[in-house]
């Protein structure tokens, strides 16, 4: 028997799909309608994004864009597709089952528009729970390992360690009993790092070395300290190498055993000879800030007192020994208010003298141990722009947060245009010379910038984009626009620390009561 034919001539089967197939559409439509509301609306932090300072995450405007075409196109589609399907097949069950498979079928498709148009996105993996008592405040950080594995945040009552991968809280060190943490060493070595400790407008007095793996005390010693002068904080009195913990004091420098603490040889700053005053009394030398590198610590060394400034140097001591090796007068004739070590090796300082007309610089000393050459001078306020090194009142205390980093010969740092009060554009300046090698605007402000790996620096804005640059000529690594950090822009302190953990970062914020004191984003 020949087929059954149907008015139109044609057969019943092609029939059938052809009224079938619009209908599966139009549910693959309404299907794409709700994933893209769905995926675009939860993408919007806080319910609220747009405008120069909070952008909306990558790929959200087409998101939605797209989810009210495809809402119209959806209803209308399925409005004809089921009066078309209905005049041959009455009934619900089956036209149901045809756009619900409609709707299965676009999703995965779907998804992987969406990801297109979104671009690579780091998502928060972990939070700390917030400090407790809610008055302590996070004054520093460490990490642990070559891959960050472990973060140390350093708050004022005590030294606590997390997990990168997890956020696991590992160990717990508290402080003396009515003491704060008040100076830590810039980074790790043979895995000790240095605390120091201080009573309420006290100097600096009670240095430990700590076991940063097992969060042991391993040794301490109590010195005649200085006091930190209030909004300088304590970066620059602890650092290491060679074997040897050095400690600046009270009018002297000391070493002791970086493994077991033992007096290893101390050495007594007085002013530099032939400077006016010398061997006068009433002339007292402190450390402001060192650096140990290879075999060699530099010591910033001013004489007198903020109100009777006498004279300023660099100390160059043979680390394991303590013997002076050279020493040079500081350029800068009043107090300086602010001296931070921004890199060990080449060394290179901050310097903001108390005199507004004074020195306000990074210094870059290719040898500081030679007299002749010398410094390279990088003002901080220049016509171009001026240079957000750091806060006048650091977030961390202990161990201050710079948004500079000195990489390949140059110093990358965060900057602000004449006209902007923020700083939203990243330069590099040459170690060399001095000149400005590159800028790039990232039309947000900079939070934080980190090292990033070999020839690499990370720029995470305001805008929760993280870009990562080339240290040599700028250039942007991945999307232009940067990678969407989603679901941060609440969790955020003032100056947050910027650290590389594995595949993704930790974020250490001062504030850890009203944010969380660490999170982690990760692809």
């Amino acid at each position: 028997m020949g087929d059954t034919m149907v008015e139109d001539g044609g057969p019943s089967g092609t029939r059938s799909l052809g009224k079938t197939a619009p209908v599966v559409g139009a549910g693959a439509l309404i299907g794409l309608a709700v994933e893209f509301h769905w995926l675009g609306w939860s993408s919007i932090p806080g319910n609220s994004c747009g405008g120069r300072y909070r952008p909306c995450p990558e790929g959200t405007t087409p998101t939605l864009i797209l989810a009210f075409l495809f809402t119209f196109a959806g209803a209308v589609a399925l409005i004809v597709a089921l009066a078309a399907f209905r005049s041959s097949r009455p009934g619900r069950a089956v036209p149901g089952a045809l756009v619900a498979a409609g709707v299965l079928i676009a999703l995965w498709p779907g998804w992987q528009a969406y990801l297109w148009m979104r671009g690579p996105v780091l998502d928060p993996a972990w939070q700390a729970g917030q400090d407790r008592p809610a008055s302590v405040r996070g004054v520093g950080a460490w990490t642990v390992g070559e891959d960050g594995a472990t973060v140390v945040r350093a708050r004022t009552d005590a030294l606590v360690a997390y997990d990168s991968g997890s956020g696991d809280r590992g160990w717990v060190l508290r402080a003396p009993v009515r003491e704060s943490v008040c100076a830590m060493s810039e980074r790790i070595v043979d895995g000790v790092g240095l605390v120091a400790f201080a009573r309420d407008e006290k100097p600096c007095d009670t240095v430990w070395g700590v076991d940063v793996r097992s969060g042991r005390k391993v040794w301490e010693r109590n010195i005649s300290g200085r006091t930190v002068a209030y909004g300088q904080g304590g970066g620059g009195l602890l650092t290491a190498g060679a074997g040897v913990a050095v400690v600046s004091a009270e009018h002297a420098v000391h070493g002791y055993g970086l493994a077991d603490g033992a007096v290893r040889w101390t050495a007594e700053l007085v002013p530099a000879a032939g400077t006016e005053g010398e061997g006068e009394d009433d002339v007292a030398c402190e450390p402001v800030a060192a650096s140990a590198a290879s075999a060699t610590t530099t010591v910033a060394v001013t004489c007198g007192s903020y109100e009777g400034f006498h004279s300023a140097y660099l100390l160059t001591l043979a680390t394991a020994t303590g013997k002076e090796l050279s020493r040079r007068d500081l350029p800068i004739e009043s107090y300086p208010s602010s001296a931070a070590v921004l890199s060990a090796e080449p060394f290179t300082l901050l310097v903001r003298e108390k005199d507004e007309r004074g020195l306000a610089a990074v210094l870059s000393y290719g040898d500081p141990g030679d007299p002749k050459r010398e410094p390279v001078t990088i003002p901080l306020t220049a016509d171009e722009e001026d240079l957000a090194v750091d806060a006048s009142d650091p977030a961390f205390a202990a161990r201050p947060v710079f948004r500079a980093v000195v990489a390949d010969g140059s110093l990358i740092v965060a900057a602000a245009k004449p006209e902007n009060d923020y700083p939203e554009q990243v330069s590099a300046y040459s170690l060399d010379d001095g000149r400005r090698l590159w800028h790039t605007d990232l039309g947000t402000p900079v939070e934080a910038l980190a090292p990033a790996g070999p020839d690499r620096v990370a720029v995470l804005g305001e805008s929760q984009r993280l870009w990562t640059l080339t240290t040599g000529d700028g250039t942007r690594v991945g999307e232009e626009d940067g990678t969407t950090v989603r679901d941060i822009s609440s969790k955020l302190d003032s100056g947050p620390q910027l650290v590389r953990a594995g595949d993704g970062w930790v974020i250490v914020n001062a504030d850890g009561d009203s944010r969380p004191p660490a999170l982690a984003i990760a692809p």
